[in-house]
């Protein structure tokens, strides 16, 4: 999953260095870049941590 997020920066980064203006192109590159990898790796981190919690309190309890 991480391969592909890097792989879309790299598309995204390309995508706003050929930009016809300096704010398109970094508009280009928050909307489409950061924000949306962002959260994909917001959500995937919060199912970790919530498994790892879970895990953590299961051995407690043991």
């Amino acid at each position: 999953m991480i391969i592909v997020a890097i792989g879309w920066l790299y598309v995204v980064m390309m995508m706003a260095a050929v930009s016809d203006s300096l704010l398109k192109g970094i508009i280009r590159l928050i909307f489409l870049g950061i924000l949306p990898v962002g959260l994909l790796l917001w959500i995937k981190l919060r199912g970790y941590r919530a498994r790892a919690a879970a895990a953590e309190e299961e051995k407690t309890e043991l």
